[in-house]
C-alpha cells in the first residue's frame, strides 16, 4: 500500500517505538527483497503517550480520542501546541495542567496574530527578530524533528516582536518581513488557533460541561455541579440558570 501511494522508496516512515520489531524491521525485509531498494531513507519512531503518567492503552480504558478532546474545549492548534511541545523521541504525558497550558499558550498565539496584523509598521530590530526566527526554527527541525526548540524559538520571537512593535516603528519592510517569517513556521507548526473551530469547539465543550451538571445537579450532587461551575468560570465562561434553563457566554 505504501509504495502503491508513495513509490519504492518513501522519505520518512514514521511509527510507535513497539513497531521497531518485528513490523517495521518486516517491511524493509519484504519491500527490499521485492524491490532491491531502500524502503524509506528516515524512521522516525514515537515514544509511548502517557495519561497521567501511565501508558495509554485501551485495556487500561485511559485512552483519550479525538472526541474527547473536542469535548473538553482542546483545539486542534492547542493539541498540536501540546504534542510539540516534547519531542517525538520522548514521552508524552497527557494531563490536564499540559493541555491547560496550551490553550493559553494558542490563545497567546492568537492575540500575537491579531496585534501582527493590526499593526502599521515596525522597527529594524524587528526585521532581526525575523531573521533569527527563521533560522533557529529551520536549525531545530532540520535537527532531528526537534519540534520544542522550534516552538520555543516562535515563543521567542513572538515576545521580541511585542517588545518591537510597542516602539511604534514605521519600518514597512520589517514589519513584513516579520508576517513572512511567522507564517513560514507557522506552515509546519500551524498552531494558530482557527476562530470559527475554536467556537465550535468551545460551544461543543461548554454544552457538554454543562448537561454534566444538569445530572448532577438532578442526583442532588450539589458539590460536583458547583465545580464545573467553577471549572467553566476558570474558562472564562459564565453561566446564569433560569425558568428557561442555563445560559452562557464567553466573558470578554
Amino acid at each position: 500500500m505504501a509504495m502503491r501511494f508513495l513509490g519504492e522508496t518513501l522519505d520518512i516512515h514514521c511509527g510507535g517505538i513497539d513497531l521497531v520489531f518485528p513490523h517495521h524491521e518486516d517491511e524493509i525485509a519484504q519491500s527490499e527483497a521485492a524491490t532491491g531498494h531502500e524502503f524509506s531513507r528516515f524512521w522516525c519512531h514515537g515514544q509511548f503517550l502517557l495519561t497521567d503518567g501511565a501508558k495509554m492503552a485501551k485495556r487500561v480504558g485511559n485512552v483519550a480520542t479525538v472526541e474527547d478532546m473536542r469535548r473538553h474545549g482542546v483545539s486542534g492548534a492547542a493539541f498540536r501546541h501540546f504534542a510539540f511541545s516534547t519531542h517525538y523521541r520522548k514521552q508524552l504525558n497527557l494531563s490536564p495542567d499540559a493541555l491547560e497550558a496550551s490553550l493559553e499558550g494558542v490563545r497567546r498565539v492568537g492575540d500575537f496574530v491579531e496585534r501582527l496584523a493590526a499593526a502599521t509598521g515596525g522597527t529594524p530590530e524587528l526585521a532581526v527578530a525575523a531573521d533569527d526566527l527563521v533560522r533557529d526554527a529551520t536549525e531545530a527541525l532540520f535537527d532531528d524533528l526537534n519540534a520544542p526548540e522550534a516552538m520555543g524559538a516562535l515563543f521567542s520571537f513572538i515576545r521580541r516582536a511585542n517588545g518591537e512593535m510597542d516602539r511604534d516603528g514605521q519600518d514597512q519592510a520589517a514589519l513584513e518581513r516579520a508576517r513572512e517569517a511567522f507564517a513560514l513556521v507557522n506552515r509546519v507548526l500551524d498552531i494558530v488557533p482557527d476562530p470559527a473551530a475554536e467556537d465550535a469547539e468551545l460551544s461543543g465543550y461548554v454544552e457538554g460541561r454543562l448537561a454534566d451538571r444538569r445530572a448532577a445537579r438532578a442526583r442532588r450532587d450539589f458539590a460536583a455541579a458547583d465545580a464545573i461551575r467553577e471549572e467553566l468560570t476558570v474558562r472564562g465562561i459564565a453561566i446564569e440558570d433560569g425558568p428557561q434553563g442555563t445560559r452562557w457566554k464567553k466573558l470578554q
